[in-house]
């Protein structure tokens, strides 16, 4: 198949709509902006890395309603595990509650990782949720 012939057969959504499908999932996640993950010099440092991400993560990838938004942040927790990034763990916990999943489900999407990832990697997942789950239970006692 020539180049042609595939960018024939691709969709082509528009910049406005990846955006406007960015900004809306990026609301319901709950852990972007302020006092969230958002920083404004990350985002000045790179305008084509942003736009990237939020087009592309965010708009298409995010956007495609194939999974539910509980479903995709499963899998987000389960591919922070394996890659063991505790801080992104903590973020993407927040985001997990505020889409729908309980703790309970949370913890056991990390537990599952064990013999996949090992129990290091999992303990770090553990304890970046235990750190997001006090983030939500400090903001709602303050």
């Amino acid at each position: 198949m020539s180049s042609e012939e595939i960018w024939d057969k691709i969709g082509k959504p528009d910049i406005e709509k990846r955006l406007e499908a960015a900004k809306k999932i990026r609301e319901k996640m709950g852990i972007y902006g302020s006092g969230g993950q958002a920083k404004p010099g990350f985002y000045e440092i790179s305008p084509v890395h942003t736009q990237g991400m939020m087009e592309w993560c965010f708009g298409m990838v995010w956007g495609d309603e194939t999974l539910d938004p509980k479903m995709k942040e499963v899998a987000v927790i389960a591919a922070m595990v394996a890659q063991n990034l505790p801080g992104e763990i903590e973020w993407h916990v927040q985001s997990g509650l505020n889409l729908g999943l309980t703790r309970e489900e949370i913890i056991a999407v990390i537990v599952q990782c064990t013999p996949y990832c090992g129990f290091p990697k999992v303990n770090h997942g553990l304890s970046a949720a235990m750190k997001g789950f006090k983030n939500i239970d400090d903001a709602k006692s303050a």
